[in-house]
């Protein structure tokens, strides 16, 4: 009993003596200094340029609409060109 309560004073004893360590300056004034460079940087994106690729972005996906639009169509007809070709074998 008396090793346990020695091994329990030693801990204690030690976690007693640990402190916690001391912040340099400089480096608390980086990290007060944070939120000012984070606005900064959002600043820097004019908002011209993001209405230009938001228009950018929605006329590319137009285009793609369009032509898978039209790439349907054009498969329907060809389809339709195939049987009227082939219409023969059917009577075989």
């Amino acid at each position: 009993m008396k090793e346990e309560q020695q091994w329990i004073e030693d801990i204690v004893s030690v976690s007693e003596r640990i402190k916690t360590p001391e912040i340099p300056m400089d480096v608390l004034q980086r990290i007060k200094q944070i939120p000012s460079r984070a606005k900064s940087t959002v600043d820097l994106v004019p908002k011209r340029t993001i209405w230009l690729v938001a228009a950018s972005i929605a006329a590319l996906v137009a285009i793609n609409i369009y032509a898978s639009r039209t790439t349907q169509t054009t498969n329907e007809s060809s389809n339709s060109f195939g049987e009227t070709y082939f219409s023969h074998l059917k009577q075989l």
